[in-house]
């Protein structure tokens, strides 16, 4: 089966790491793909995951669809051009239909129940059972991160995986989570000022070594006591600043720790840059390259820091209650390494499906009754278009019945029978007649009434980067791999003889 049909797949990395994950965009980015057809669709997946966050799985299914039934057409001797110009029109016609077939628009932003009954469909499609958790989860985060002016970017909302525990102990914390300790002995501060230097913590040295040349004992004892006065001096005017919480990017200078835990500072050591950045936006700070005193304006506050366990793991939590946060961290716990991958892909997809809201606020009926609906559309369409782009009409309405009929079996229903319902609905009028995932009883559902809601904009982009994926490959005539040229290799005391010198260097 090809990425994006929805079964789970283990995936060994390049670097021997085994990853087990149904998401198309993941197991595409993982792969080292070498066939130019199959790097295309990656690239297509991959440019659906970055800008809508949700569809990579549809971009990969219908295209592939659409170039299995144009490899029909072209074997039954219609020419390339036609099946182009027909794939073009069934696209544009598609996409025309799509705003008819919304059934819902999302009211209001900011209320998280609407917004949580708008995301179950994202989120319950990466982790099945939890949907209705997650996505009243996923919903006041995407509220809390909101901004005043109605613009929401996913990354002002973090992720925190915590092994252990269950998925319903997963929260919402309005602030920043890290999976740190605190470097200085004391551990929590109320109220507090925040600098924030990424440099380290102690004074800067010299990238080559030096020699210091001493006449007698007593200069060597100056010396390093100017060093270690110079070092003092400096920690000190950070905490007459009003500084409570030193944030520091490098090293912890032992010296410079013990001068920290004689003011009472809490030091704490963050390893990324972007992690610096995020917390900068949380708490309003403004960093600092080298270790001075905060000019006036350049730190920030929170209500409450403190290092805190979390099943067997050490966090630090910044905290902002009460108050203005615009940075939100949610904090995923489950019990394995691959339960928390699905858990951040769901959360993550139901980010990105809040984004396309924002943007479109019209919803779509999911669980593939957009899909049926428009293939029976097209297929209506199709009959009364004169000429060769008759027949490419007609496939592409097929390729679309791929969505529900992968739906159908991953749920584990027989597909004809349940294709057969689900089509027959939808030539009765029903629009909204979907695939009911596999809970006994009849193999359709009404997805409006259920509440499996599909984003119209997350839709028509995949839609239309899937026709366009099939149509430029439909137009290659030659493909033209570089490789090195060559006979077999020589065995020689190498050991990595079989390598190319790429790989080698």
């Amino acid at each position: 089966l090809p990425p994006g049909h929805g079964c789970p797949r283990l995936v060994i990395t390049h670097l021997g790491k085994p990853l087990c994950t149904a998401h198309a965009g993941t197991i595409l980015r993982e792969l080292e793909l070498q066939n130019p057809v199959a790097r295309l669709l990656g690239a297509a997946s991959q440019a659906q995951e970055e800008a809508m966050g949700d569809g990579a799985n549809a971009v990969v299914l219908l295209a592939g669809a659409l170039l299995d039934n144009a490899e029909k057409l072209l074997r039954a001797g219609l020419p390339v051009a036609a099946v182009r110009d027909g794939y073009d029109a069934a696209c544009k016609e598609a996409v025309r239909l799509l705003p008819g077939l919304a059934c819902h628009v999302l009211a209001d932003l900011r209320d998280p129940d609407k917004v949580a009954w708008a995301l179950r469909a994202a989120v319950g499609s990466k982790l099945f059972g939890y949907q209705d958790f997650l996505a009243g989860l996923v919903a006041r985060c995407c509220v809390a991160a909101l901004s005043p002016e109605g613009a929401f970017e996913p990354d002002n909302v973090r992720l925190c995986k915590v092994p252990g525990g269950s998925v319903t102990d997963s929260c919402l914390l309005p602030g920043m989570v890290f999976r740190t300790e605190a470097e200085s002995r004391t551990h929590q501060a109320r109220e507090a000022r925040i600098a924030v230097y990424c440099c380290p913590f102690g004074l800067a040295r010299p990238e080559t070594q030096g020699t210091a040349l001493f006449q007698g004992a007593a200069e060597m004892q100056a010396y390093g006591g100017a060093e270690e006065e110079l070092l003092g001096q400096r920690v000190r005017a950070i905490a007459e600043e009003g500084a409570g919480v030193v944030v520091v990017g490098g090293r912890v200078d032992p010296l410079a720790l013990q001068f920290a835990d004689q003011l009472g500072l809490m030091v704490v050591r963050l390893g990324s840059r972007l992690e610096l950045q995020h917390l900068c936006r949380a708490v309003g700070a403004v960093p600092l390259a080298s270790l001075v005193p905060p000019p006036p304006g350049t730190m920030g506050h929170c209500r409450h820091v403190y290092l805190s366990e979390v099943g067997s793991t050490a966090v630090v939590v910044f905290r902002q209650d009460g108050g203005a946060c615009p940075v939100a961290t949610v904090l995923l716990r489950g019990a394995t390494d691959e339960l928390l991958g699905s858990l951040e892909e769901a959360v993550t997809d139901g980010l990105n499906a809040y984004k396309a809201l924002v943007s479109d606020r019209r919803l779509l009926p999911g669980a593939g009754a957009a899909e049926m609906a428009l293939a029976v559309r097209l297929a209506t369409l199709g009959t009364y278009i004169p000429g060769p782009e008759h027949y490419s009409i007609l496939e592409f309405a097929q390729a679309l019945k791929t969505l529900p009929a992968a739906l159908a079996e991953n749920a584990g229903l027989p597909v004809n029978e349940t294709m057969a319902a689900l089509e027959a609905l939808h030539q009765l009028g029903t629009d909204t007649a979907g695939v009911r995932p596999g809970e006994g009883g009849a193999p359709t559902m009404d997805a409006a009434r259920e509440g499996v809601l599909d984003s119209l904009l997350v839709k028509e982009r995949a839609i239309r980067l899937a026709s366009h994926t099939a149509t430029t490959l439909l137009g290659v005539s030659h493909i033209l791999v570089a490789k090195k040229s060559g006979g077999p290799k020589v065995r020689g005391e190498n050991p990595n003889w079989d390598l190319e010198p790429d790989a080698l260097e």
